[in-house]
């Protein structure tokens, strides 16, 4: 047999037991710096140079650098250059 109560419903014969409250989280006003970053473009003819392997990408990476994106002029018809972008957090 179930019994319903005010919004849930147990059994007879079972503890009566509640859904816990939701307790919220309450996060600290912390004042913090702005971030400020460095930006690097790499560019590439494709027509004379070759794309940048994994060897050049991981040097990059280990200096800090994060690609965030890449822009193929030769999608679009425009040109046959390849632009990378990347970004890192500035030393100051």
């Amino acid at each position: 047999m179930f019994v319903r109560q005010l919004g849930y419903v147990r059994m007879a014969g079972t503890p009566d037991v509640r859904p816990s409250v939701h307790i919220p989280t309450v996060y600290e006003s912390v004042a913090t710096e702005p971030s400020h970053w460095e930006y690097h473009v790499l560019t590439i003819d494709a027509r004379e140079q070759a794309l940048p392997d994994s060897s050049q990408l991981n040097t990059l990476g280990q200096e800090g650098w994060i690609l965030v994106s890449i822009l193929d002029e030769s999608v679009n018809g425009r040109g046959s250059k390849v632009h990378y972008y990347f970004v890192r957090k500035a030393n100051t």
